[in-house]
């Protein structure tokens, strides 16, 4: 009879412990929705577009010179003497090397931007959702990458979404 006793009581605290768990709210946030459709955000994407476009562009204006040069020695091949071809397929080389070079700096450049963006909105979409949730008594967000299956109601990508482009936050100078 004793043990019985025990075993209910145990139960019934294990259940009442269950059930201080469920007050506590818990919401979650899709950060690459929010920072994609924010207008500081479409902004940081249009630029990086930009950036890459006329990456591309040099190289392939790049390229086709390059190809129109070594087109020309091929042809002069006859003409020229094994030395001078040498020296100018040495020289086109050279080129390329070197466009080489500078098309790794500036993609670089592009990486690290896209890395200080994304690191300073993250920053400030912190300040936000730790204003928001203060406000709303909300004890945990998670982002909704984290998560396997969660109701839409405990979605707050578009609240954000409206505060992050109501803060007009400027990722690029």
């Amino acid at each position: 009879m004793r043990n019985l006793i025990f075993i209910i009581i145990f139960f019934l605290t294990i259940n009442l412990n269950n059930t201080s768990y469920a007050n506590e709210k818990i919401v979650y946030l899709n950060v690459n929705y929010v920072f994609s459709n924010s207008i500081s955000g479409k902004e940081a994407n249009t630029s990086f577009e930009n950036k890459v476009k006329n990456l591309q562009n040099e190289v392939n204006k790049f390229t086709e010179n390059i190809n129109n040069e070594k087109n020309k020695l091929i042809k002069q091949k006859n003409i020229l003497s094994d030395e001078e071809f040498n020296k100018k397929f040495t020289d086109i080389d050279n080129k390329i090397k070197e466009f080489n070079k500078k098309i790794k700096i500036r993609n670089d450049e592009i990486v690290n931007l896209r890395k200080q963006v994304r690191s300073k909105f993250t920053k400030e979409l912190k300040k936000i959702l730790s204003n928001y949730s203060t406000e709303n008594s909300i004890n945990m967000i998670l982002k909704q990458e984290d998560i396997l299956v969660g109701s839409k109601t405990l979605d707050i990508s578009n609240d954000i979404l409206k505060i992050v482009d109501s803060k007009k936050i400027k990722l690029i100078e």
